[in-house]
């Protein structure tokens, strides 16, 4: 890890604690990590994008620069600027062949970050019209290609699928939950995740869909929520969508009746420092609510979101979180939370 990088306005504390978070971020006494926010196209290695783009000659969007607007190291003016790397990102991988490159090498950064299980989102929609393939043979693409990486590092995984907010989020959901079911309800698939602008409307009828989704197929819920700003976000997530588990969640900090809310319910709040403060979820002015929630008894785990984009990964969000005020003590417990709150049900 590059001190230089992960010394983001807001995130260090003295100096002392600082070496501290560094040096338990390096790995020390960590043998063993659960990693239950992260998204694939987000943590591919910057060099297995090149090659795939290459390989591809895909010609990138007007006015996108790679060196410049593929990596986020440096705090953002809006979530729309830190999402500029999707630009990039939604153009690939149109052969099957890239998808097990991209795959490979996202699950080999987890092995050098000691991850031991993992839960992948992915949008398979957006595979399926890359690789011009129904959205069944996307998610049968997807499944067989992240168990035989996951095999060969020696890590559980289990897959949730991303919708994205929107006029077509409750068609899409549909589309992905009969694709599921076209492939037999494969328990490869855990979970269900609803991202994107939180400002952006969605259908009416999106809650109760990913509700029934839940109680049907038993899926675990996910929801990005509270990440913008806005904390009636987050009670949504809960009382109408059903969230096992909220995505970000910055915004409750603020909130004590939604602090009581989640604590009540024991939903788990998804923290990943460093993506909060890059976003600008978290000011630079102001403290993480990674102690409010402790405060508070909300459950949280900690994230990586997009290691990639960042340059860092789980051990370096950690070692974030450290800096923000937890001790050695709390991130030592983050595997057993992980595993509690997992949508994995065989992990003990």
């Amino acid at each position: 890890m590059d001190q230089r990088q992960i010394d983001l306005p807001g995130m260090l504390g003295d100096a002392r604690d600082a070496k501290e978070a560094h040096e338990y971020g390096k790995g020390a006494d960590v043998h063993s990590r659960g990693e239950l926010h992260m998204h694939m196209n987000g943590a591919i290695p910057t060099s297995t994008i090149r090659e795939i783009l290459a390989d591809e000659a895909t010609v990138l969007p007007a006015g996108f620069e790679f060196e410049r607007d593929l990596v986020r190291a440096t705090p953002c003016q809006s979530l729309a600027e830190y999402l500029t790397p999707w630009q990039a990102l939604r153009l690939f991988p149109r052969k099957r062949e890239n998808l097990d490159r991209l795959t490979f090498a996202v699950v080999a950064g987890l092995a050098e970050n000691n991850v031991r299980f993992v839960e992948l989102r992915s949008s398979v929609l957006y595979l399926a019209q890359l690789q011009k393939c129904s959205p069944a043979q996307a998610l049968e693409r997807l499944i067989e290609s992240t168990r035989v990486a996951a095999l060969r590092h020696g890590i559980r995984r289990g897959l949730i699928l991303t919708v994205t907010r929107g006029d077509y989020s409750a068609v899409n959901l549909s589309t992905l939950l009969q694709a599921y079911q076209d492939l037999g309800e494969p328990k490869d698939v855990i979970g269900l995740d609803l991202a994107g602008d939180e400002e952006t409307a969605y259908p009416k009828e999106l809650p109760s869909l990913f509700r029934e989704a839940k109680d049907r197929f038993d899926l675990g819920i996910t929801i990005h929520a509270g990440e913008t700003g806005r904390v009636e976000n987050v009670r949504s997530a809960v009382e109408l969508f059903g969230a096992d588990r909220i995505g970000h969640g910055t915004a409750a900090g603020k909130d004590p009746d939604v602090l009581e809310l989640l604590s009540a319910r024991d939903i788990c709040v998804e923290v990943c420092p460093i993506s909060n403060r890059l976003t600008g979820a978290v000011p630079a002015n102001e403290a993480h609510p990674l102690q409010q929630f402790w405060r508070y008894g909300v459950p949280f785990v900690i994230c990586s979101d997009n290691p990639a984009i960042h340059q860092r990964g789980l051990a370096d969000d950690q070692a974030a979180a450290m800096a923000e005020g937890l001790s050695i003590g709390d991130m030592r417990q983050q595997y057993e939370v992980a595993k509690r709150y997992s949508f994995m049900k065989d992990l003990i």
